[in-house]
């Protein structure tokens, strides 16, 4: 503590002598203006040490100003970041089905048969492991319809 004070005033009184030593610049380079160097330009020594207790209550005074500010702001990203990994969920969601029924769209005219596949599918309710579960149905149905056809075609 006394280590810091001392530094603190080998810094002020460093900063007292180039102060000084620029007025004395001033001084001897405007001449004509003695009034102006003399009232206005003259250093004082004004130095008052602050106490510890007031140096830290502050700092806790401004952290308790702040903190609120910072949660308050944390709390908005938080919930802007989770809306925009629901709407990207969402967007997903629809590409992977809006792919797949294009898939079953492209397959159902080279076939021209019934399909079943073309009912409506609610995008909210459908997850990544429903989507996943659907891709593994329809590549077994299109296997199944293959080994359907080669029976139909033997026989």
């Amino acid at each position: 503590m006394t280590e810091s004070l001392r530094q603190c005033l080998e810094a002020l009184e460093l900063s007292v002598s180039v102060l000084e030593n620029t007025v004395s610049k001033l001084d001897s380079s405007s001449r004509v203006s003695n009034e102006l160097t003399t009232t206005l330009l003259q250093s004082r020594r004004v130095f008052e040490l602050v106490p510890e207790y007031d140096v830290q209550r502050a700092k806790l005074d401004l952290i308790q100003e702040v903190e609120p500010l910072v949660n308050r702001l944390n709390g908005k990203l938080v919930k802007g970041l989770n809306k925009l990994e629901r709407e990207r969920e969402a967007l997903l969601q629809t590409y992977e089905l809006n792919k797949l029924q294009l898939n079953n769209k492209t397959k159902d005219d080279e076939e021209a048969d019934a399909d079943m596949s073309t009912d409506p599918v609610v995008v909210a309710s459908s997850t990544r492991e429903e989507l996943d579960l659907l891709k593994h149905l329809k590549k077994k149905r299109e296997e199944l319809s293959l080994k359907y056809e080669d029976l139909v075609r033997s026989s």
